[in-house]
């Protein structure tokens, strides 16, 4: 079983072999707690089943009448996007993997005789759940940040490891008298700083990205778009902007 902590995880498994699907779901239950199976035996069943069911990740065979299951995939993109979905199938080529790449497949797992399968199948199950569930939880996240970061009333500017303005609020346009977003974002720092408080400025930019510590406030006579020099208290901590480390600064008038 896998280490991360992970609950509560409803799968939808398509075969058109009742016996095989009630034999996968005895199994997958008795390996892992977390999950609950449910089961249809052909792609018409497994969308009905879809439209009333939150479920968090899909198993299907590909070899069925009617619909196959790259049929079933190409229907389920087209209205849940990220949902996992695994073809665990019994009729493998590189033509139907191919294929099965190209329509958005999560994982693609060949049937083979014996009990090993399904502890793969369990954990690939598992990992493509907890990346779709890490992944939400990161936008939730940084949209929580915009939210408050974008009304601070006070300057807040993100800038990346190179040192370059990756996000300014409505308050840091404002203060340095840009007349957009994009006037700030782009630029350097230093380019924000009276010639005499660029040295400073660029130890303390290093020193804070390699030791990922808040550094203390300091005082800077910043230049604005239109060349007036205001002085200011700074302080700067590091932070995560779209997955990646940045240097978060704040301006204090």
């Amino acid at each position: 079983m896998s280490s991360f902590a992970l609950e509560d995880v409803k799968v939808l498994h398509v075969d058109d072999e009742p016996d095989f699907t009630d034999l996968v779901k005895d199994i997958l239950e008795s390996e892992d707690s977390a999950l609950s199976i449910c089961t249809a035996t052909s792609v018409d069943d497994a969308l009905s089943i879809l439209q009333v069911e939150d479920l968090d990740c899909i198993v299907s065979d590909y070899d069925m009448p009617g619909k196959n299951g790259l049929d079933f995939l190409e229907l389920v993109r087209d209205e849940y996007p990220s949902l996992p979905f695994i073809l665990f199938t019994g009729r493998g080529s590189e033509q139907i993997a191919s294929e099965a790449i190209s329509a958005g497949v999560t994982e693609y797992l060949q049937k083979e005789t014996g009990t090993d399968q399904y502890k793969i199948l369990t954990n690939r199950i598992r990992n493509s759940v907890q990346s779709v569930r890490a992944e939400a939880a990161f936008e939730r996240t940084e949209e929580r940040y915009h939210n408050l970061v974008d009304t601070a009333p006070i300057p807040i500017v993100l800038f990346d490891e190179e040192g370059r303005a990756v996000y300014s609020n409505e308050a840091a346009v404002e203060f340095f008298d840009a007349d957009s977003h994009a006037e700030v974002e782009g630029k350097s720092f230093v380019e924000f700083l009276h010639p005499e408080d660029r040295d400073v400025s660029r130890e303390r930019f290093e020193q804070l990205m390699t030791e990922d510590q808040p550094m203390p406030e300091i005082e800077y006579r910043i230049q604005t778009m239109n060349g007036e020099i205001k002085t200011a208290t700074v302080a700067t901590a590091p932070g995560i902007y779209h997955g990646e480390p940045v240097a978060q600064a704040m301006v204090y008038q």
